[in-house]
């Protein structure tokens, strides 16, 4: 087998323990000859950076003078990598994340190899108790506890070709960042990045997998946890009305109009009717200020360049 070079990027927003956890996994459960651990501390501190850079003397660590988030963040870091290790691939790992196996990296480097026009991988994604936190069925990969649903982990499959890949386990080829480019950073602090840039690579002709022959636990939105619930609710509601404008047909985005309207009204998610539509305006404000922008990124990705 021959081993293409992977850089492993991970960031953090005030999770010190958590991704102290996640690097020591890496470093010891990471059997694999051509690998280099890339970590950017976003918390606006540094100190986190300061803590890690003495425990963990093989990983690149920086930070960020203040908090950037997730798409900006992981994008200095792919910057960084292509520039300094040249890596055939780049693995995002949330800093909430686990590696259970020494192998994953040469299983999953290996399944990658192999595939015609790979260009981006998930691998299975566990809760700490072993049951499935995300599942496969046609061709889309859905989070089993939201749904209400305790997936039979006999009935999953070991690999197939999907239409997503769940951002905290994000293995991309680099040739597809050097085609499509990086995380649109119109998506900060988070949330809808890693989907848009799905979307984006496969209209590129690019294929997604999942390999569910590893795993690795996931936590949970640890980083998102220390801000407020309102705050939250607006950012993924802002950034999922982006995603649908750049990526859908209109009869689609109608549908999906229709679905925050009656979700926002019904839903109970510890906010009220009223605050969840006046949270849903301005979420549509926002990117109606933004429509131009949109709908020129929308256009190039149909091959209509202004």
């Amino acid at each position: 087998m021959k081993f293409p070079k992977v850089a492993i990027i991970t960031t953090t927003f005030n999770q010190d323990e958590k991704v102290e956890k996640c690097l020591r996994y890496l470093l010891k459960k990471t059997d694999y000859p051509k690998y280099k651990i890339y970590f950017l501390d976003d918390s606006g501190t540094g100190e986190i950076a300061k803590k890690v850079k003495k425990l963990f003397k093989k990983v690149d660590v920086s930070s960020n003078n203040s908090n950037l988030g997730y798409a900006i963040s992981n994008n200095i870091l792919m910057k960084r990598a292509i520039k300094e290790f040249s890596p055939d691939y780049i693995l995002h790992v949330d800093d909430d994340t686990e590696i259970l196996e020494r192998d994953w990296l040469k299983k999953l480097i290996n399944f990658a190899e192999k595939q015609e026009e790979f260009g981006i991988g998930g691998v299975k994604i566990i809760y700490p108790d072993g049951s499935l936190q995300w599942f496969l069925r046609n061709k889309k990969i859905n989070f089993s506890r939201e749904r209400g649903i305790r997936y039979d982990d006999s009935e999953e499959p070991k690999t197939a070709e999907v239409e997503n890949v769940i951002g905290c386990f994000f293995l991309i080829k680099t040739k597809v960042i050097k085609k499509i480019g990086l995380f649109d950073e119109e998506f900060s602090p988070a949330y809808g990045e890693e989907t848009d840039f799905c979307c984006r690579a496969r209209k590129a002709g690019f294929k997604l997998f999942y390999f569910g022959k590893t795993a690795a636990i996931h936590h949970g939105s640890s980083s998102a946890n220390t801000i407020a619930s309102e705050k939250i609710w607006l950012i993924k509601k802002r950034n999922y009305i982006r995603l649908e404008w750049l990526n859908h047909n209109y009869f689609d985005i109608l549908k999906y109009s229709m679905i925050h309207l009656i979700s926002s009204l019904f839903k109970k998610d510890g906010l009220t009717p009223t605050k969840k539509i006046s949270l849903l305006l301005k979420a549509y404000a926002h990117n109606i200020k933004n429509i131009k922008e949109i709908l020129k990124k929308r256009n190039e990705r149909r091959g209509i360049r202004y």
